[in-house]
């Protein structure tokens, strides 16, 4: 059911009207949206930040790193033949442009990880604004002090859009910047990239605010909006076997993943197309906004899957926070077992890649140590264990957001401790942790074993994924802590991931200090081979039972919000 708005107009604190039910900002429809803006982008700051930083850390060190690595065209020969055999390289980034210029394989490999991180950022950012605030009852509010109809919807596409514009500026920026100093790359193609960038987020954008629309709750627009950069990703993987076989590049207008490949940065560096893909992002944005005008207040254009006309019998609050975790569980064990497939159907090629003397075995040098098939492996788990550390943060982090929306005081209120609340939520996590590395490991090693098997290859991706255990109870420790002590700041555990991932994959090329990438919870495990070392885990476990015992009594002690 809509939210009236009232007869006469709603005052302010002081006695004045509230701002935006008559100003110069609009009115009808848009009236307010200047006001709204303003807090929209004040309320999720810090998300927006902590998404746009890395990926901008990510493009400075990548192209320099490349360069030192590959000076010359002629030293890419060899990755550039194993990387256009691989089929798991193909599935996983497509094919590499030729003849394997500097800026073709930084927006061919780069390129790929930012367009999949700015859909997510676009994915997670508007189903939050838009459902999760209609969900706790915000819109409502927003509603009831003269906003017009349109913007709780209009103004998080704008914000989201401003955010994903922000994040291709920023990336045309360094790439344009660092044409002064690398030969290769160049000024149109920093800005085709970007420009790429930038309208396949707002493409993913609208089509999050259409989930948003269909769905009944947060969790289910979140599902829709998934499964579409799911699919997203299946017909980019279709569009590429269509135009090997035939030459023609149909698909890959259906599919944002796909405009890279007809945009061609560094190549072609075709800015007409961009237009287009912008028309359809603006299409699907407007679409949005009809179904959320047609849609009644709370309600959705699809079927409530979560709910069911059988009668279950629910033996306690573990039980219960079991039954509405699995759907999610699911969907992060399809996630990890893709992953790992994946890069345990590249390990063939290893060999060749890590050759002794190539300019890809020194790059590796630095970041891993160990032989070829160790580097390798040690890399491949820490990016499968850096999903699963995704899962067990938003998991933990789930509490502080039932908090905000007074369903904890529910809880509270039939009796549930709160030190067993947040010790349920805990285990939970640490539930999940152990059943994704145990996927993982088991799916990586048995793809691994169909593609190498000496140096004890399928023992090491097994092994070197379950013993970073410790890791995610480390990151698990920090998280509680942060719901304990303050649950507005739980924001901050994104950036133990952030970190460990930067210490992992780029710091070794930075020369970043032992101590500093011993900081980092992934990277840490056991060898099959030789004596293990169980310090660094044994440091990580007992972080973890610190960081839980914190969060434990400061939970128990402070106020819930009113």
């Amino acid at each position: 059911m809509s939210v009236s708005t009232a007869a006469s107009a709603p005052t302010g604190g002081a006695g004045g009207p509230v701002p935006g039910r008559h100003g110069a900002d609009g009115g009808g429809a848009l009236s307010g949206w200047v006001v709204y803006l303003r807090i929209a982008f004040r309320r999720f700051r810090v998300q927006i930040v902590a998404w746009v930083l890395p990926l901008w850390l990510l493009v400075g060190v990548t192209a320099p790193s490349y360069e030192s690595v590959y000076p010359s065209l002629e030293s890419r020969t060899v990755l550039i033949d194993q990387m256009r055999k691989s089929p798991g390289t193909r599935l996983l980034y497509g094919y590499v442009p030729t003849p394997g210029r500097l800026g073709q394989l930084l927006q061919w490999e780069t390129g790929t990880f930012l367009l999949v991180c700015t859909a997510l950022m676009a994915i997670m950012l508007t189903c939050r604004m838009l459902r999760g605030d209609e969900d706790e009852g915000l819109i409502e509010v927003l509603r009831s002090t003269g906003a017009g109809r349109a913007v709780p919807h209009a103004v998080p596409v704008m914000v989201v859009w401003t955010a994903v514009g922000g994040l291709s500026a920023g990336v045309g920026g360094i790439l344009t910047w660092q044409t002064r100093s690398i030969a290769e790359l160049t000024v149109s193609g920093a800005w085709a990239l970007a420009g790429t960038i930038c309208v396949s987020g707002w493409a993913f954008t609208g089509a999050a605010a259409v989930a948003c629309q269909l769905g009944r709750h947060l969790g289910q627009a979140r599902s829709l909006s998934m499964v579409a950069l799911a699919l997203a990703f299946v017909m980019r993987v279709s569009a590429d076997q269509i135009s090997d076989a035939g030459g023609s590049d149909w698909l890959r207008w259906l599919t944002p993943l796909g405009w890279r490949d007809l945009v061609r940065p560094y190549s072609d560096d075709r800015f007409a197309v961009l237009s287009m893909c912008c028309a359809v992002a603006v299409a699907l944005a407007l679409g949005a906004m009809v179904l959320a005008m047609r849609r009644e207040y709370l309600d959705g254009y699809l079927p409530d899957l979560g709910s069911s006309r059988r009668r279950w019998r629910v033996r306690g609050h573990m039980d219960l926070l079991g039954r509405l975790s699995w759907r999610g569980l699911v969907g992060w064990v399809l996630a990890s077992t893709g992953l790992a497939f994946l890069y345990g159907s590249v390990s063939g090629s290893v060999k060749d890649l890590l050759a002794p003397g190539s300019p890809t075995a020194s790059w590796v040098g630095k970041v891993a140590v160990g032989s070829p098939v160790e580097q390798f492996m040690s890399l491949m788990t820490v990016v499968t264990v850096l999903l699963v550390a995704v899962a067990v943060l938003r998991r933990v982090n789930w509490l502080a957001g039932l908090e905000r929306a007074g369903l904890v005081e529910v809880e509270l209120a039939v009796g549930v401790s709160r030190g067993r609340v947040l010790l349920s939520h805990v285990l939970c996590a640490l539930i999940e942790s152990i059943v994704l590395l145990l996927v993982s490991a088991t799916v990586l090693a048995a793809t691994t074993a169909t593609q190498l098997t000496d140096d004890h290859a399928v023992a090491r991706s097994f092994v070197f994924t379950v013993s970073q255990l410790p890791g995610m109870v480390a990151a698990i420790g920090i998280a509680a802590a942060l719901v304990g002590l303050a649950p507005r700041l739980t924001g901050l555990s994104w950036a133990v991931v952030t970190w460990s991932a930067f210490a992992q994959f780029f710091g070794g090329l930075v020369e970043l200090k032992d101590w500093a990438k011993d900081l980092s919870v992934l990277g840490h495990h056991l060898d099959v081979v030789g004596t293990p070392d169980w310090k660094p885990l044994a440091v990580q476990a007992l972080v973890g039972l610190i960081g839980i015992t914190i969060g434990l009594v400061a939970y128990t002690r402070r106020d819930l919000p009113a």
